[in-house]
């Protein structure tokens, strides 16, 4: 009988198209570790094309074949067509190579369509030297050859493994001879009936918002299965470990390179004192070790599952040596290769004195880039203990929540730690440290809603950094200006706008004297978006040019950091009327906007934009969603919560709903901002004398943008009042203000008609204005208040002492049927229905005069 052959190779289009590209060159190098399946994708690519291998041959090279020049000069003298055969050679290793060289150089040039496919573990002198030998050759790197997790689903069809390929491929890196081994062991195990029905879960975030892909939807009973597969596959690679014909010493040192994520060849010398180069190339023969594909001539991988069996196998039970090489890898990464490497070392050592450094010499990296993305993960499973004993580690995952609003509660923790930190580290720690406990608790104070600690906080850092010596400085490293920056961010959100402009200043002053390298100026944005909030947007441009524009527009940038840098740009575009380009930052600036504390920011932009562009309905909807699920985001701060309201307010005023606007806008915390928008609104109800009144109440404004909004509204009651005594001064203050500081947004806000009437009596007085003449404002005008009768005041009046129509009848010397005629025609006038809703409509209006609406004013 003929028995059923069990064929285990898949169809992998990806990697034969790889393979046939590669062809266009006389060879190809196919390097990979062991059980990387380079024979069995080869092969299975090659049968493909031609299955009855006519146009191919096959030869194992064996490790002490002298004659390789001659078989391969057979294999191509028997083929039917010798001029454009192709020649597997596998097993190819560096002792074969003498013997090939000047052969294949010939070959590529005597015969150019003859093809030869190397497969091997090593790193070739073919392949170094490959750019500059006259031959082509083409090399498919060893991360090629693992499976995909569509490769890993189509292999594991209609097994027990079904529903696991995407695990299992993350798992073991896709390695097929490792799969293999998981395959066969789950067909002799029991597969748990509930491990296919449990329900999938929700996939659990981490600090960064990434998903585990090792556990991500899996059931417990199902990780639970998942979790013996894998340890099976350990235990086999832990087998053919303790197989290996190691020499004297030589598994030691194997152990040994196990340690680090990759290993350079410098850093192996650091590691052992033995013969490096020797079992170097030994390891990388036997396969155990392979060349990386991003640094080939530096650089060592081992496979993560080998890593850790090896690890675990021959030193975790040496905790002191485990922690001794830790370091040496820490140390080495922090001076030479990655800051995350570098801090997982110091993690896993433990030395958190020594994971404290790294992060001091590489803040640049933990603000955008991997250190920070990943950094944060490994810092965000340290016990409080830890962090309360080393501010650093502790300032960092701060910094970390600053840019997420999903961890509310560990913040509120956090706030705890530095709390109990400073009364008891800080008092007896270097000044150093005691800045940095300062800063955790500001940040943390500022994450958790509790504003007026966490500008104390960073009033106290900022004393105490004016205080400290430059040598003590020193001992804060590049972390200084990130650190200012954040106390600069705590002052601004709490409403002390002078001293974040210092503390930001600060900042900036700190990264220019350690001269960070890679300098990515993210203290110069800060300050260039204080100084776009308050209005100097002449300042604002000359810093954001300074502060890597190219980085910071980057999509792919880290969107809390660069934050900042969009805003800013976003308010320069807007007051020099280059509004596509306001459009294009605002979308920049949405970007994993849920979880960004400057939320606030982007919804005041996207109010600003869309009252210009006319699409106030739209933008008022989805504000008012946002409002709803304000608790879903970042606690919004002083600062933040004036932003929403002044946002809300015009939007609803650009909507024709002044009494609404009105409402919001005495619900600011800001005297300042809620004068101007009452101010505003009041203009466009065609009232410049309550809009003079209240322009006089506010006084001589501070900050640029206020006094520029100001003036205007003031020109805006003047022409509205037809004052010609005062219309003149008040277009040269307008125009003053615009030129010094680059303002003109103020002016897209005014309503209709008193734009017009702006833009006309500019043209008549000759004075140019920053925005266009034939600009249009959606902003309506004559949005007067209710016109009522004498009689219908007066009845008003008493309506805010009693709600009795008897009561009002007999002081009015009226019957109670006229008052009652009377009230259904306030009712109507104010578009309310009740008598609370009246008299709020009344209030918000002026329409009436009692201490209650005194006070409110």
């Amino acid at each position: 009988m003929i028995w059923e052959s069990n064929e285990e190779s898949i169809p992998r289009p990806r990697l034969d198209g790889l393979f046939d590209r590669a062809l266009s060159s006389s060879v190809v190098i196919a390097r990979g570790q062991r059980g990387s399946g380079k024979r069995v994708a080869v092969r299975g690519w090659l049968s493909r094309r031609d299955a009855p291998a006519n146009s191919w041959s096959w030869i194992e090279c064996l490790p002490d074949e002298t004659r390789l020049e001659e078989l391969l000069a057979h294999q191509f003298a028997q083929a039917a067509e010798p001029d454009s055969h192709l020649v597997v050679l596998a097993g190819l290793g560096a002792a074969h190579e003498p013997q090939l060289s000047k052969y294949l150089q010939d070959m590529g040039r005597e015969y150019p369509d003859r093809r030869v496919v190397m497969l091997t573990r090593e790193y070739l002198e073919f392949e170094r030297q490959r750019t500059l030998l006259p031959l082509g050759i083409n090399v498919i790197a060893p991360h090629e050859f693992g499976f995909t997790a569509d490769e890993a689903a189509a292999y594991f069809r209609g097994t027990a493994l079904e529903d696991y390929a995407v695990p299992l491929s993350t798992e073991l890196c896709g390695t097929p001879v490792l799969l293999r081994m998981a395959r066969l062991r789950a067909e002799t195990m029991e597969t748990p009936v509930s491990a296919r029905s449990a329900g999938r879960r929700r996939k659990p975030l981490t600090l960064a918002g990434l998903q585990d892909p090792r556990s991500a939807e899996l059931s417990p009973v199902a990780k639970e299965y998942l979790a013996e597969v894998l340890s099976a596959v350990e235990r086999d690679v832990k087998m053919l470990l303790e197989n290996e014909d190691f020499g004297p010493g030589e598994r030691d040192f194997f152990a040994v390179l196990a340690v680090p994520t990759t290993v350079p060849h410098a850093l192996v010398k650091h590691l052992t004192s033995q013969q490096p180069d020797k079992w170097l190339a030994d390891l990388e023969a036997r396969g155990l070790l392979y060349r990386c594909s991003r640094n080939p001539d530096e650089e060592y991988c081992l496979h993560p599952l080998l890593r850790r069996v090896a690890v675990n196998t021959y030193l975790a039970s040496d905790a002191d040596r485990m922690g001794s090489l830790h370091r040496i890898c820490a140390r080495y990464e922090m001076a030479r290769g990655s800051a995350f490497r570098a801090l997982r070392h110091a993690l896993a050592a433990p030395d958190h004195q020594l994971a404290s450094e790294v992060l001091r010499m590489h803040a640049d990296e933990y603000l955008d880039g991997e250190l920070g993305t990943r950094g944060s993960l490994l810092l965000d499973e340290l016990p409080l203990t830890v962090l309360a004993r080393y501010p650093m580690l502790a300032i960092c995952l701060a910094i970390a929540y600053s840019s997420t609003g999903n961890f509310k509660l560990k913040t509120l923790e956090l706030l705890a730690l530095a709390s109990a930190g400073a009364r008891t580290v800080g008092r007896k720690a270097a000044p150093a440290d005691r800045l940095v406990m300062m800063v955790i608790e500001s940040v943390a104070a500022r994450l958790s809603g509790i504003g007026e600690l966490s500008v104390k906080a960073a009033r106290s850092g900022i004393t105490l950094h004016r205080e400290m010596s430059l040598e003590q400085r020193d001992d804060l490293g590049p972390f200084e200006g990130a650190m200012l920056v954040q106390l600069a961010l705590g002052l601004h959100a709490g409403g002390a706008g002078d001293e974040a402009f210092i503390a930001a200043e600060l900042g900036v002053s700190s990264d220019h004297r350690h001269r960070r390298v890679d300098n990515d100026h993210y203290a110069t944005t800060v300050q260039a978006y204080l100084y776009a909030l308050s209005g100097d947007i002449h300042r604002c441009s000359a810093l954001l040019s300074e502060s890597a524009p190219e980085h910071w527009a980057d999509p792919d940038t880290n969107p809390y950091f660069a934050t900042p840098f969009r805003l800013a740009s976003f308010v320069c575009a807007m007051e020099e009327q280059r509004f596509d380009d306001a459009a294009r930052w605002v979308e920049l600036a949405r970007i994993d906007q849920h979880n960004n504390e400057f939320w606030p920011a982007i919804r005041l932009a996207e109010a600003l934009l869309a009252v210009v562009n006319g699409e106030t309905t739209t933008s008022l909807v989805r504000m008012q969603g946002y409002l709803v699920r304000e608790r879903e985001q970042p606690v919004a701060q002083r600062v933040g919560k004036s932003m929403l309201v002044s946002a809300s307010c015009l939007l609803n005023l650009a909507a024709g709903d002044p009494i609404n606007a009105l409402k919001i806008a005495a619900k600011s915390n800001s005297e300042t901002s809620k004068t101007m928008m009452q101010a505003r609104v009041r203009l466009a109800q065609g009232d410049p004398q309550e809009v003079l009144r209240l322009c006089t109440a506010l006084g001589v404004a501070v900050q640029p943008r206020t006094r520029f909004a100001q003036a205007v509204l003031v020109l805006g009651a003047s022409l509205q009042q037809n004052n010609r005594t005062v219309i003149g001064g008040a277009f040269r203050t307008v125009a003053a203000l615009s030129e010094e500081y680059g303002l003109a947004m103020a002016l897209n806000l005014l309503p209709a008609p008193d734009l017009e009437r702006v833009l006309a009596e500019s043209r008549a007085l000759r004075i140019e204005l920053r925005i266009d003449p034939n600009t249009v404002s959606n902003i309506p005008g004559g949005l007067g208040r209710a016109e009522l009768s004498a009689r219908e005041l007066a009845v008003l009046e008493e309506l805010v002492m009693t709600g009795s129509a008897a009561e009002i009848a007999g002081h009015q010397f009226v019957s109670v049927n006229t008052v009652k005629s009377q009230l259904r025609s306030i009712y109507r006038k104010l578009g309310v229905s009740d008598r609370a809703s009246a008299l709020e409509a009344a209030r918000v209006q002026g329409l009436v005069t009692s201490p209650e609406v005194e006070n409110f004013d």
